[in-house]
């Protein structure tokens, strides 16, 4: 259940975590080393973590290497250079850049080459892991989640994938606090979670740890480098993800509020309805008061909600959740 996560093991850590083993570091020196600079060599390696550390004289065929022993144990093959450089496969490294050295370690105890080798593309994820996170939150909600806690709705949507959500107490607590402010029944979890806490000043970002499995962080958005984002913009064209938008229709607005004039036609065009709370908030626009009005004409729905929206100085786009359902994102003018 997603109350265990976020208020036990968030509390008090993984259930498990495996015990790291043994990195042993073999430094073969190539000809021209100065023999004073080895034993500055030999505590800047203990320092960085190696369990054990020995430097010999280079050969003829040395290369560095990361050999695995078994058991999460590796013994890595090093070589340094007259000009002072440690090389290691996939690093390099000055004698005073421990913190690098410590970073490289890291990986190498968390999986050894195969951690070395990852090409990381985005959110610190390599492609397969994103698209494997991208397809898990592609189910839609799947119960109404307007007016309900951004806690209770985080608890159905655990239900419904298979993904670790991990957030501090603080963040517990504004989210049992916070209203969700938009009907998400039909949206992607992965959508709608980053819609719902985002007027609550939090993102979700997915984070994996060296070796670990893809977890997904609600944190402050202003520790959030790169939340995960509401909505995707569509490959196709507007009128290929959104065809209702583009149906045409006799219709006639006289002086209602823009936000009830707008949930009226996404509901007319069967597509999710977002608003940008958080810029309309700092735009001080008041949704539920500002009137709009269209004069009784034959129009499509994408220019009727053009021409009200402008007229309370917002805006739309047309996006697409995980699952490549279209919806419609309302944001202020010149955001």
């Amino acid at each position: 259940m997603f109350r265990i996560v976020l208020t036990i093991l968030v509390l008090l850590g993984s259930a498990h975590v495996a015990q790291a083993g043994r990195v042993t570091l073999e430094v073969a020196t190539e000809k021209g080393v100065a023999v004073t600079s080895t034993h500055k060599w030999v505590q800047a390696l203990q320092s960085a973590g190696f369990d054990d550390v020995r430097l010999r004289a280079g050969v003829s065929g040395d290369a560095t290497a990361v050999n695995d022993k078994g058991a999460g144990n590796y013994h890595v093959v090093a070589l340094l250079t007259p000009r002072e450089v440690l090389i290691t496969p996939g690093g390099q490294f000055r004698i005073n850049d421990v913190a690098g050295m410590r970073a490289w370690l890291a990986k190498v105890r968390a999986g050894g080459k195969q951690e070395l080798q990852r090409h990381e593309s985005v959110f610190g994820l390599t492609s397969k892991e994103f698209i494997a996170l991208f397809d898990k939150l592609a189910p839609p909600v799947g119960a109404k989640t307007k007016g309900t806690t951004a806690f209770e709705t985080m608890q159905r949507i655990n239900q419904r994938i298979n993904i670790e959500f991990r957030a501090a107490p603080s963040v517990v607590a504004r989210m049992r606090q916070g209203e969700v402010l938009d009907e998400l029944e039909l949206v992607s979890c992965g959508t709608a979670v980053a819609a719902m806490v985002r007027p609550l000043g939090l993102a979700m970002v997915p984070r994996r740890k060296a070796g670990g499995q893809v977890e997904l962080h609600i944190v402050d958005a202003r520790d959030a480098k790169k939340p995960w984002p509401v909505g995707w913009a569509p490959d196709g064209n507007p009128g290929q993800v959104a065809p209702t938008m583009f149906q045409y229709l006799e219709v006639e607005i006289a002086d209602i509020p823009v936000q009830e004039a707008t949930e009226a036609i996404a509901a007319r065009v069967k597509l999710p309805l977002l608003w940008d709370h958080n810029g309309i908030t700092a735009k001080r626009i008041d949704i539920a008061t500002e009137n709009v009005k269209f004069p009784a004409r034959r129009t499509f729905y994408k220019k009727l909600l053009d021409t009200i929206l402008f007229q309370a100085k917002l805006t739309l786009e047309i996006k697409v959740d995980e699952a490549g359902h279209a919806m419609i994102w309302v944001t202020p003018l010149g955001k």
